[in-house]
């Protein structure tokens, strides 16, 4: 965990800053900006994603796998891997591109009615999908050569910093709807920009579009490891955004939004987690490579644990003051249909995060095809049940598909890890710390001030020395004592 631990305090600061960052623009949006309007951007994002999964044809994926191999037998110059991303990214993207000319007349239809702006804006789709997929790319080129900080920066903080400046533009006047969405097509363009002169500067932006040895004898293994991956992660990129597309084509951009500031509120549980695993990937997959059971079985326990702390700490937080929250905000009726979905997400954000880094365990080890079969049991389950939950219940029934599907998805990872390797992230500490989350909320709970703003920070000091004291007192979390220990002497030195 020592390369983990070390850029992972650093890009979790980073994270914080850029969620707050993206906070101050979702509520401005709520109070200021139509939702439909706030809708439209959370949809592009969407649909970015799934046109990332579809157009890199697996090779992001094989590429996080099979990099330590590359890095040990070639120097920089002769690594080809890389090479046959980019060129496989540019098929894939020149067939999605054929889609959205092919799928216009359906997506008119299932649209039209109740969410308007995508259709007006429906081609500004294709190039924010071509800088999306080109930027991520590159950032996962760059955490292969372990340089995780800036490409974090960039996509936490940056992102975050033109989203705020293109809505304070909009909410102004200074830019038209229509002006408003150019700008927002080229965001990832511009980071893109910025990642390839890191690159550059750091003598990393080296690769190879030759074939070289190391690819033909790997070429069997890359092409099983793709075949049968792919698929899954497509699918399970669907799944995860099958909630905004069905809300924003049944319900409208606006319920959409709603939806979504909900589902960034709960993502608050999730900051650590994101950093962690991009530190992670290619630790796992050099440590696949060398067999050494020791170092992977650390990681995932040590892993689950923190990343549970922290969870319970930040979901406790969220549920005690959600009320608070919105009562200081003062927000339209409609984003009160949210709360729900904060609660389910919630639940999901914590489970997902007891889980540590087992899908990623899982994906770089020889034993890939088991998220494959994860990701087509969970899209089984949340596909359907996010179109069908949504009929019945609203946009918290998309919420409640969502922590269903979770649960089967970590339940097939965290069997399979157990049975196989006798893996388990899991120990006494686990159940303590969710017990004392609970007895903390408890006592937090008590407090009822009719003020929204004494009754926030009073809760909110309530919870937080109560389960952070009792965390560090009886050592619950090994990361966390350190990391607080570390700081202290820090600020002793003279």
């Amino acid at each position: 965990m020592g390369i983990i631990r070390s850029q992972s305090i650093r890009t979790s600061i980073i994270t914080f800053i850029g969620f707050g960052i993206g906070g101050i623009t979702t509520i401005l949006g709520a109070k200021l900006v139509d939702p439909n309007v706030m809708g439209l951007t959370r949809f592009f994002i969407s649909v970015a994603t799934i046109v990332f999964a579809l157009s890199n044809l697996g090779s992001i994926t094989v590429m996080n796998k099979f990099y330590p191999w590359y890095r040990d037998l070639l120097p920089p110059p002769r690594r080809d891997i890389f090479g046959m991303v980019l060129i496989l990214c540019g098929i894939g993207f020149l067939l999605c591109t054929g889609g959205f000319f092919i799928f216009q007349d359906l997506i008119i239809r299932k649209f039209g009615t109740k969410s308007a702006y995508v259709v007006d804006y429906y081609f500004y789709l294709i190039p924010f999908s071509l800088f999306f997929l080109l930027f991520s790319a590159f950032e996962n080129f760059s955490y292969n050569q372990f340089k995780s900080v800036y490409p974090i920066l960039l996509k936490e903080v940056g992102l975050r910093v033109e989203y705020l400046i293109l809505s304070l533009f909009f909410i102004f006047g200074v830019l038209s709807l229509g002006r408003y969405v150019q700008f927002i097509s080229i965001v990832y363009g511009v980071l893109l920009l910025l990642l390839l002169r890191y690159l550059y500067r750091q003598g990393d932006l080296v690769f190879s579009f030759s074939i070289s040895n190391v690819t033909r004898r790997l070429a069997k293994q890359l092409i099983t490891f793709n075949a049968t991956l792919y698929i899954g992660s497509v699918i399970n990129v669907i799944a995860a955004n099958i909630d905004n597309l069905s809300i924003s084509s049944q319900k409208g951009l606006d319920l959409g939004f709603v939806f979504e500031l909900s589902t960034y509120i709960s993502t608050l549980i999730l900051l650590p987690q994101r950093n962690v695993v991009a530190i992670a990937i290619p630790v796992l997959a050099a440590a696949w490579k060398n067999r050494d059971m020791q170092s992977i079985g650390s990681i995932y326990r040590r892993s689950s644990n923190t990343m549970l702390t922290y969870a319970v700490l930040l979901f406790g937080l969220i549920w005690l003051n959600v009320d608070n929250a919105f009562g200081i905000l003062r927000l339209d009726p409609i984003y009160y249909a949210g709360k729900p979905v904060i609660l389910f997400l919630g639940m999901k954000s914590v489970m997902d995060m007891s889980f540590g880094v087992a899908s990623q365990v899982t994906g770089t080890s020889n034993y890939w095809r088991v998220e494959f079969y994860s990701n087509l049991a969970a899209g089984a389950v949340a596909i359907p049940l996010n179109i069908w939950f949504l009929r019945l219940f609203g946009i918290e029934g998309n919420a409640m598909a969502n922590l269903l599907s979770a649960a089967v998805f970590g339940i097939i990872r965290f069997s399979f890890l157990y049975f196989r390797f006798q893996l388990q992230p899991f120990s006494l500490r686990t159940l303590y710390i969710i017990l004392l989350g609970l007895a903390c909320y408890w006592v937090a709970q008590l407090i009822d001030v009719s003020n929204f703003y004494i009754s926030l920070i009073m809760r909110t000091a309530a919870f937080t020395i109560l389960y952070g004291s009792a965390v560090l007192i009886f050592r619950l979390s090994d990361d966390v004592s350190e990391a607080f220990n570390k700081f202290i002497r820090s600020k002793l030195k003279p």
